[in-house]
């Protein structure tokens, strides 16, 4: 009987990073609100609290907006399925934190008071995309005539003087993991993110027509399920060894076939297929936790620009502006004799 008590007051916690989440159902949607301590009974008693005050029976009135302006954002396919994720879920600890208030009750003072509260918890940088979504947020609810003027437009933020941190994987690193693959789909997924530089959900969605061995090129493109980052399609050459693994690997799909676990479907989740546990179990066996999807990503672009490879051509190639580029890889690109030869 313990146990089953222990088990109810502890369903849907879990740790992401240092801090306790709450995972929860509410009309139907999965939603995570962060329990922003990492201390577990306390964890367990703010959850039981949220349990019994704050969801799912009554959604408070910001929250009900927040679900408005989410809905919109995909509507008109300017937030992708992640984005409107990870923005939802800053939006709604806000809404959590200011409880039941009305939203034209909400003060520049509780603006403050959050934001305060996200720099004790996460990263300088980590806190301003939170606010930053929030800015975005009560912009639109103005210029719907909700609320009258942003509580958080005069909030000034803290200077960020170092930039964000870029980690990446060495070559003989990427070169291990990549050999060390337990079985094809897992090599599918590294050879994606670390030769081809695709960004995780354009490994899962992507189709096993996109692969055109005889061009030696992979073409990412929109499809009636999934919408690219930056909106375009773009075109990013194969490796040879990807290239030959591919044409093993595919045999027998369809065009339209994804290419990877081809015969799981679009189901209610944020992703068709979430690769998030196998790969992480693997990078874990590997010592590796470190390498996300996107660290793969980041590998790739550093890698080239080492290599002396135009940082133009990268850009292209991941689908980023060249600002973006140069702002993280520049410092890695080898010394340019152009200098020296016109002096």
């Amino acid at each position: 009987m313990a146990d089953a008590h222990t088990s109810k007051l502890t369903r849907g916690i879990y740790r992401r990073g240092k801090i306790f989440w709450l995972a929860f159902q509410r009309d139907g949607k999965r939603r995570f609100i962060s329990l922003e301590t990492d201390d577990p009974l306390e964890a367990v008693r703010r959850a039981n609290e949220m349990r019994a005050f704050r969801f799912p029976d009554q959604p408070t009135a910001l929250s009900r907006v927040i679900d408005q302006y989410l809905a919109e954002k995909r509507r008109l396919n300017l937030y992708s399925p992640a984005t409107a994720r990870v923005h939802g879920a800053a939006l709604r600890e806000f809404a959590i934190r200011v409880d039941s208030r009305p939203i034209d009750a909400i003060t520049e003072r509780l603006a403050e008071e959050h934001y305060a509260a996200l720099q004790a918890r996460v990263s300088e940088t980590t806190a301003q995309i939170h606010v930053r979504a929030l800015r975005a947020f009560f912009a639109w609810a103005v210029r719907q005539q909700i609320v009258r003027v942003s509580p958080f437009g005069r909030l000034r933020l803290a200077r960020i003087t170092q930039p964000a941190r870029v980690r990446y994987c060495t070559r003989a690193e990427r070169e291990a993991l990549i050999k060390a693959a337990t079985d094809d789909d897992l090599r599918f997924i590294l050879l994606c993110g670390f030769d081809a530089g695709m960004r995780k959900n354009e490994i899962i969605e992507a189709k096993a027509g996109w692969f055109d061995l005889h061009a030696g090129a992979v073409h990412l493109q929109n499809t009636p399920t999934f919408r690219l980052k930056d909106r375009e399609a773009r075109t990013v050459p194969l490796t040879k060894r990807f290239a030959r693994f591919l044409q093993r690997y595919l045999k027998g799909r369809a065009p339209e076939d994804f290419a990877v676990r081809p015969q799981i479907a679009h189901g209610r989740g944020t992703y068709r297929w979430d690769f998030h546990r196998p790969y992480n179990d693997f990078m874990t066996s590997q010592g590796r936790r470190w390498v996300t999807a996107h660290v793969m990503r980041h590998t790739f672009a550093s890698l080239l620009v080492q290599a002396g490879v135009s940082i133009y051509k990268v850009a292209r190639w991941m689908g980023d502006g060249v600002a973006v580029l140069e702002k993280h890889y520049g410092h890695l690109a080898p010394k340019d004799s152009d200098i020296e030869a016109a002096m």
